[in-house]
């Protein structure tokens, strides 16, 4: 009887280790869902300031372009040339809507 009571001990302590590693996992895994949020919100805030400096890239070219870089003259034409062919189909609508 002494070994069936050793080895319900030997249960009830593989059980409680068992119970331990069990909490143990389970704060980790809440811990790491935290973190894993934070590093989504820095992802999100990380790629709206890439935006942001993208668009500022464009707007410095822009502008560089509008005081005469040479580096720039041709990204400003191709720009006015789209946009003088955008207003030309707007204006053939306008004249097929009198129509």
């Amino acid at each position: 009887m002494s070994e069936s009571k050793e080895k319900f001990i030997q249960l009830e302590q593989k059980l409680s280790q068992l119970i331990q590693a069990y909490k143990d996992i389970k704060i980790k895994n809440e811990t790491l869902k935290e973190e894993i949020e934070v590093l989504q919100e820095n992802l999100r805030s990380s790629r709206q300031e890439q935006l942001k400096m993208k668009d500022e890239i464009d707007q410095l070219k822009v502008s560089n372009a509008l005081l005469g870089d040479k580096e720039h003259r041709r990204l400003m034409k191709l720009r006015v040339n789209k946009l003088i062919k955008e207003l030309d189909v707007c204006i053939a609508q306008v004249k097929n809507e009198r129509i």
